[in-house]
C-alpha cells in the first residue's frame, strides 16, 4: 500500500464538504484552530493511553469506547488545524467520511482501510452502551482503529 499525499487545500475542500450541512458557524481563528487542534490531540493521546490501561484491567466496555474517543479527538484536531471546529456527532461522522472519500480517490486500498475503521470505531461506540462485542472482537477493532487513528494524522494533519 502507497500511503498517499494531499494538498492543504484538498484536505481542508474534504473537512468543509463534510461540514456542508452545518448551519452554524463553524470557522475559527488561527490562534483558536491552533488552540483546539493541540487540545484535541492531547485528549487524543489521553484515550489512546486510558483503552491500553483498560485492556490491561480487563475493562472492555470503557477500552472500546476510550477508543471510539481517540478516533473522535483525532477527525476533530485535524479538522482544527484547518481552521473547522467540528462540535456534533454527525459533523463528525460527515468530515471523516469525506476525508475517507478523498483516500479512496487517491488510493482504494488505503480509504478501503479508513472505511472499514470508522465503521468499527462506530461499532465500538455502541459497544459501549449496548454489551453487544465479544472480548476478542472488542481487542480486534480497537487495534484496528488505532491504526486507522495512526493513518489520519499522517493523511490529514496539517504541518506547521
Amino acid at each position: 500500500m502507497t500511503t498517499p499525499v494531499f494538498t492543504a487545500e484538498q484536505v481542508e475542500g474534504a473537512i468543509r464538504y463534510g461540514m456542508r450541512g452545518d448551519r452554524m458557524r463553524y470557522e475559527i481563528g488561527p490562534v483558536e484552530a491552533v488552540q483546539k487542534s493541540a487540545a484535541y490531540g492531547n485528549n487524543r493521546a489521553h484515550y489512546r493511553s486510558v483503552a491500553q490501561k483498560c485492556f490491561t484491567e480487563g475493562d472492555y466496555l470503557q477500552a472500546a469506547e476510550k477508543t471510539w474517543g481517540a478516533y473522535a479527538q483525532t477527525i476533530k484536531s485535524a479538522s482544527a488545524g484547518y481552521g473547522i471546529r467540528v462540535s456534533t456527532h454527525s459533523n463528525l461522522l460527515s468530515v471523516a467520511q469525506s476525508l475517507i472519500d478523498l483516500a479512496i480517490e487517491a488510493d482504494g486500498e488505503t480509504g478501503d482501510q479508513l472505511r472499514r475503521a470508522l465503521h468499527t470505531a462506530r461499532s465500538l461506540h455502541q459497544h459501549f452502551y449496548e454489551n453487544d462485542l465479544l472480548d476478542a472482537e472488542v481487542e480486534r477493532s480497537v487495534a484496528e482503529v488505532m491504526d486507522a487513528v495512526d493513518l489520519l494524522q499522517t493523511l490529514f494533519y496539517r504541518d506547521g
